[in-house]
């Protein structure tokens, strides 16, 4: 019976063997276990390495062991906080926010897309000079309806001598006739004191393919016949003439901050006009955007002493609600 307990007993102890390692902190005083687990649960166990490197220090001899134990009851790193969002631009109870740009367009022609533009330059000193811009957009999509009205005012004088007078508004309506396919009706009003004419009023009618039509691209094409009525100057009558018209509408939604917009038109008869018109708006926040804008208006039918070929550059700020 004595050697079957003893057998027993031998065994027993065999099998406890694998797990002295996981015990290993019995090799080590109460006091300095006792400090290792205080260390590695205050405060993250942000102090817990300078200790062992302590306890390692007093007790060389134990190094192996503190170690051992300490790899055993060490704390898992705390997570990096993430970084704090930037405050926002605008603050959501500004004018420029989209809460407030959303309350102001259902108040204001409710069911329509506006846009305000505004330019302004103004330099004193070897040059006097005042430059403002302003233009307006106004969009509403009622299927199978899509309605444009524009409008814009350029001003500018330099040494106290305007040599810039430029308003006009315009207004385009549009009928799908399916999905791909639209005829379209356009109208418009144009001054000019310093330009290839005085004044001009300008009627189309046509026919339109969309030729693109996602989310990033859009592109129209549309051509038919036109009415130019135009005052060259304005000592002169109105003359009134027939020409074709074709014309290009390209957009891009490059991203969700920023838009590119490109518009060509050619009138040909008696009279020859190219417009090409490109926007770029980049959003700065919320309703608030930064507009570039790049014209160049040809009339080959221009008086004597006035230029055949005009460019405007506009920077501005736009505000969409």
């Amino acid at each position: 019976m004595t050697r079957r307990l003893a057998k027993v007993a031998l065994g027993a102890g065999l099998l406890c063997l694998p797990l002295l390692p996981n015990n290993l902190h019995a090799e080590v005083t109460p006091e300095q276990f006792n400090l290792l687990m205080i260390a590695s649960k205050k405060d993250g166990g942000k102090d817990f390495a300078t200790l062992v490197e302590l306890l390692i220090a007093a007790n060389p001899e134990d190094e192996a062991e503190i170690r051992e134990v300490a790899m055993q009851i060490m704390p898992e790193p705390a997570p990096e906080p993430e970084p704090a969002p930037p405050p926002p631009l605008v603050s959501d109870d500004s004018i420029f926010s989209d809460s407030t740009a959303e309350r102001v367009s259902n108040a204001f022609l409710p069911g329509w897309e506006k846009e305000v533009e505004l330019t302004g330059v103004f330099t004193t000193g070897n040059t006097d000079q005042k430059s403002f811009g302003a233009a307006t957009k106004f969009f509403r999509e009622a299927d199978p309806f899509q309605q444009t009205i524009t409008t814009y005012f350029d001003f500018n004088t330099s040494d106290g001598v305007t040599n810039k007078r430029r308003y006009g508004v315009a207004f385009k309506n549009d009928y799908s006739v399916s999905d791909i396919s639209y005829v379209s009706g356009f109208a418009s009003f144009e001054g000019d004191s310093f330009g290839a004419f005085n004044k001009r009023f300008t009627l189309n009618a046509g026919y339109g393919v969309r030729v693109f039509d996602n989310d990033s691209y859009k592109w129209n094409v549309e051509a038919g016949p036109a009415v130019l009525i135009t005052k060259p100057a304005a000592v002169d009558d109105y003359e009134t003439d027939i020409t074709a018209y074709v014309s290009s509408l390209f957009s891009w939604n490059i991203n969700e901050r920023s838009d590119f917009e490109n518009e060509t038109k050619v009138y040909v008869g008696n009279k020859i006009v190219i417009e090409n018109k490109s926007d770029y708006t980049l959003q700065i926040s919320g309703a608030l955007s930064s507009k570039l804008s790049f014209d160049v208006i040809y009339n080959r039918d221009a008086p004597i002493g006035r230029k055949k070929t005009d460019t405007i550059t506009r920077v501005g700020i736009l505000y969409d609600f």
